[in-house]
């Protein structure tokens, strides 16, 4: 074979005309068809009918007859879209003539292909019409089609049924599962394609085909009341598309799904409906140089009823005191109209009578009063129509006899929340039920008397009484987990309504019982005197399931486990089950009080399970340690600037750490006169100090404070803070002294803050901090008035957290970082109050964004020798909602609870350092928390209150009732939550 046949489809045409034409005829018209599997059918229907093929007869496709290259020429042109010129008499090959009682209809098509340089035929003028297509041409044409034709020549094969020049052509068919290869293994590349192979090759390569070129956005338009559909002329990488839809300049909420094959997104609106105006859909995300059109308008209307029907099951109806008559809207779009009942008019027997809207079923629903009427003489007209307008429906309904119940409907099981069955005691599963009457009607409640619409229930396996029938409503059922069940399982329940009944499966779980204990992994340090350590366990029920804290603590509180330990105070009632915390950051874990042993010494913990069933025990031992002790002094933080201007403040923090690297607020009693911490402040002349001492005021001269060990939380992490007053140096440092003021007095550590406050004509480079990105406030309509205030208030953009103050940092020449005074802005202006805009309070700016875009900030402020100096900063005002990214407070908070009367106090006061960072990376904290509790939807979620009652009032406030001992308090903002155990 000189060569094969040549197919480059680079068309972005190549396989659209499997949707571009119209046949009638389909899979079921051939007889040889009949017997594929439907997912094959399927695609020979989309070959069938897109003309690509047609039978051998009328009754028969000819499912594996042979093609020659005049048929498959035929069908390679129709596939690619070529113009075909069918009134062509003459051919470029000398083998191909209109004369040819048998090929000669394929000329127009041979043509085509060699216009476009598809192919130069088999051999030197000639095209050879009548040979076969092999198996390896058509993989080589069905890999071209899917232009991998250079992919195809960098693969390799060992297949000894194909031909060299086709090993990579069908190497790569196979692994696109274009083709298959036979049983034997072998793929028989020489031998000739059937028609079936054709097809079902081309199929599969149209599901892989991406037309050539750029993306665009081919249309969009309304398909539902609150639904536009988006498409596009090829698919498109939706991990990184985002679809916007405007009105005007107003943007509409909506979410997007995209469809399967990627060329058309459904935007369903989730705030409105769609109405009269123009509208325009968006493509944005992906790469630029891959896109071109990326939006669609379109032109919508609003909502119309166009037809109306009666959907009752016949057109006899109950003689009763509640008949439901149902009625649907339906509307432009084929939906059930959402305009309400009000809208409509309803004439019964001549009298006017409301409709009301079902907004479960979308249908209308008229009440009638059929109780009076004679069973099976009177007729009752009835005539809806959808007032001011001619869409009418009309029906004269027949009064039969009294409803009774024929026939029951169960609806879906419904679990608790997050659940998928019933697990845990007390739970309850609710299914809807609807009863039908004789005439297939919905019987409604009070139609008739409740004993004939009263439901009981049969629940299958026998349980024990596990699962029961509970009160439910009309229209509930509600079965119960009454009693734990040792294995999970299926259970039948079958509600019974007089001779009717319905069947449905609930599910329940084995309930989370402990059936193994061991201690879980503890890293930390048991030291002699310690307080308040938490040993943690680990749990499995009979199933070998992990249980979780929660469940853990419920087994403690059901007196499950049997604790007891040596060498530490704990809590010892209910067999040592009081000892798991049940509660808080600590919930399921052992509390140990107090650890009494000595230093060297063995705490010993003994965790078991005793019962009929279960026999199972663990032990754990841990070597105390020396009692905690201060070992050194080390920086909280950053260290601050150690050059100041005068007016400048700098701040530092230091806290005390023990000889196992922890934080240690105090030491044992027996400590208290061995260690101290000394702090000493000099050069009070030259800057004032503040962060120690019961007042907190400016020291006015040097001094010196004392820590005693017990009491190191007093000097753990306090601002310790300078003022620059005049050139000079002051210094605050501390000392951690060992055996304080006897012979063996040692300094174990020493750590220090200077402040050399400098002249001002000290030589200084002076820049303005980078501005972080801005969320546009002040055109936000979800932001409170008082945020966008420009003008001084008690809240205003000033002192609000949502804007960036101008900062201004200085560096000496040997780029040493100067602490400055605030208040240095003469000036400040922005280059587009469009995008940003300048409160200004005496000598300090802040940044607030308007319109999201980029803007410039020019700022004018004096340097310390008196001159100016002006600079330009960028700005950044995005559009993003201001939602939390993160939010951290402390697990524990040991308070004072009130025994006589009540306490409110703000409840983000009960979570310790309570912090919330936005996405714009703002923090909020203390009084910010309630200033932005409703931008950032705080809420706050009491549980597990023991003694007394806890309640969370609307105004973000927690009161505390008397006798209360503890309680969890949880922080929830932007699905993120943190809790704090208060006790």
């Amino acid at each position: 074979m000189k060569k094969t046949l040549s197919v480059v489809l680079t068309s972005a045409m190549a396989l659209s005309m499997f949707s571009s034409l119209a046949f009638a005829k389909t899979s079921a018209d051939f007889t040889d068809l009949k017997e594929l599997d439907a997912a094959t059918q399927a695609k020979f229907d989309a070959m069938i009918s897109a003309g690509i093929f047609d039978g051998v007869s009328d009754t028969t496709f000819g499912l594996k007859d042979e093609m020659n290259r005049a048929q498959f020429a035929k069908v390679a042109a129709l596939i690619m879209g070529l113009d075909v010129n069918k009134d062509v008499q003459t051919s470029s090959f000398t083998d191909v003539s209109v004369t040819d009682a048998a090929n000669g209809y394929a000329l127009p098509y041979i043509e085509a292909l060699k216009t476009a340089g598809v192919t130069d035929g088999y051999a030197e003028g000639q095209y050879n019409p009548a040979g076969k297509v092999t198996k390896e041409q058509l993989a080589t044409f069905l890999v071209r089609v899917l232009g991998q034709d250079a992919a195809a020549k960098g693969k390799t094969g060992t297949d000894t049924t194909v031909s060299d020049w086709a090993q990579g052509y069908v190497a790569l068919a196979l692994d696109l599962k274009l083709l298959s290869n036979g049983t034997d293994g072998k793929f028989g590349g020489m031998a000739n394609a059937t028609r079936d192979l054709l097809v079902s090759g081309a199929y599969e390569a149209k599901q892989q085909y991406v037309s050539a070129g750029k993306v665009s956005v081919t249309d969009a338009k309304a398909t539902g009341v609150q639904q536009v559909t988006v498409n596009f002329n090829k698919p498109i990488d939706t991990t990184k598309a985002t679809l916007a839809l405007t009105k005007g300049t107003a943007d509409i909420a909506t979410t997007v799904k995209f469809a399967d094959d990627k060329k058309s997104a459904e935007l369903t609106l989730t705030d409105v409906k769609v109405s009269e105006g123009s509208y325009t859909a968006t493509l944005s995300g992906l790469d630029a140089a891959g896109v071109d059109k990326t939006t669609a308008t379109f032109t919508a209307e609003n909502e119309k009823v166009t037809k109306l029907s009666f959907v009752n099951a016949s057109d006899k109806i109950a003689k009763s005191a509640k008949v439901i008559v149902k009625v649907k809207a339906e509307n432009q779009y084929g939906e059930n109209a959402t305009i309400n009942g009000g809208s409509y008019t309803a004439y019964v027997a001549g009298a006017s009578q409301s409709l009301t809207r079902n907004e479960d079923t979308g249908l209308l629903e008229l009440t009638l009063d059929t109780s009076a009427k004679q069973s099976e003489i009177d007729v009752i007209p009835v005539n809806v129509f959808l007032t001011n307008s001619s869409v009418s429906v009309q029906k004269t309904l027949k009064v039969g006899t009294e409803p009774y119940v024929t026939k029951v409907e169960l609806g879906t099981v419904k679990y608790p929340t997050g659940k998928t069955a019933l697990s845990s005691t007390g739970d309850v599963a609710e299914i809807g039920i609807t009863r039908y009457d004789q005439y297939g009607d919905i019987i409604p409640e009070t139609a008739i008397p409740t004993n004939r619409t009263d439901y009981n229930s049969i629940i299958t396996p026998y349980s024990f009484d596990a699962l029961k029938l509970v009160t439910g409503d009309y229209d509930t059922v509600k079965i119960s987990l009454d009693k734990a069940v040792e294995k999970a399982g299926d259970y039948t329940v079958t509600i019974y309504v007089g001779s009717a009944s319905a069947t449905t499966t609930v599910k329940a779980e084995s309930s989370k019982i402990a059936n193994k204990v061991e201690f879980d992994s503890f890293s930390g340090v048991l030291a002699h005197g310690d307080t308040n350590k938490y040993i943690p366990i680990i749990a499995y029920d009979a199933n070998g399931n992990k249980l979780s804290a929660q469940d853990i603590a419920d087994q403690a509180a059901a007196k499950r486990f049997t604790i007891s330990i040596s060498g530490a105070t704990a809590a010892t009632g209910n067999n040592g089950n009081d000892a798991i915390v049940q509660s808080g950051e600590h919930k399921g874990q052992i509390k140990l009080d107090s650890i009494d042993a000595s230093a060297n010494s063995i705490v010993f913990m003994n965790l078991g399970i005793y019962s009929a069933n279960v026999q199972n025990n663990a032990q754990q031992s841990f070597t105390i340690q020396e009692a905690r002790k201060p070992e050194t002094i080390v920086l909280d933080g950053d260290n601050p600037a150690q050059k100041a201007l005068a007016g400048a403040t700098t701040t530092v923090k230091w806290f005390v750490k023990d000889q196992y690297g922890e934080k240690l607020d105090k030491t044992i009693a027996d400590y208290d006169g061995d260690y101290k911490v000394l702090v000493t402040v000099t050069g009070s002349t030259y800057a004032d100090f503040t962060g120690l001492g019961s007042t907190n005021l400016t020291q006015a001269a040097d001094k010196t404070y004392d820590f005693t060990a017990t009491h190191l939380e007093d000097f753990n992490s306090n601002d310790l803070k300078f003022t620059a007053l005049t050139a000079g140096t002051a210094k605050v440092e501390a000392k951690l002294i060992q055996n304080p003021g006897t012979a063996n007095e040692s300094i174990l550590k020493t750590i220090d803050s200077s402040m050399e406050v400098v002249a001002n004509n000290t030589e200084l480079t002076y820049s303005l901090k980078p501005v972080s990105d801005l969320y546009a406030t002040l055109d936000s309509g979800v932001v409170a008035a008082g945020e966008k205030l420009m003008t001084p208030a008690s809240e205003w953009v000033f002192n609000g957290s949502l804007g960036r103050k101008v900062e201004i940092t200085a560096k000496n020449t040997s780029g040493d970082e100067v602490a400055i005074p605030a208040g240095r802005v003469v000036s400040a202006a922005s280059s587009d109050q469009n995008v940003a805009q300048i409160a200004q309070n005496g000598g300090d700016v802040v940044v607030i964004g308007n319109k999201a875009g980029k803007a410039t900030i020019t700022v004018v402020y004096t340097l310390a020798d008196g001159s100016a100096k002006d600079e330009t900063i960028n700005v950044n005002v995005k559009a993003d909602q201001v939602v939390t990214a993160a939010i951290t407070a402390d697990g524990n908070n040991d308070i004072t609870t009130p025994t006589v009367g009540t306490t409110t106090i703000d409840a983000y006061k009960l979570l310790p350092n309570l912090k919330i960072v936005d996405n714009y990376g703002v923090e909020y904290t203390d009084t910010e928390l309630n200033r932005y509790a409703d931008l950032l939807g705080i809420q706050y979620v009491v549980t597990d209150v023991k003694g007394g009652t806890v309640t969370v009032n609307a105004d973000h406030t927690i009161t505390i009732s008397a006798g209360v001992i503890e309680f969890n308090v949880k922080a929830i903002s932007n699905g993120k939550t943190v809790t704090t155990f208060v006790n």
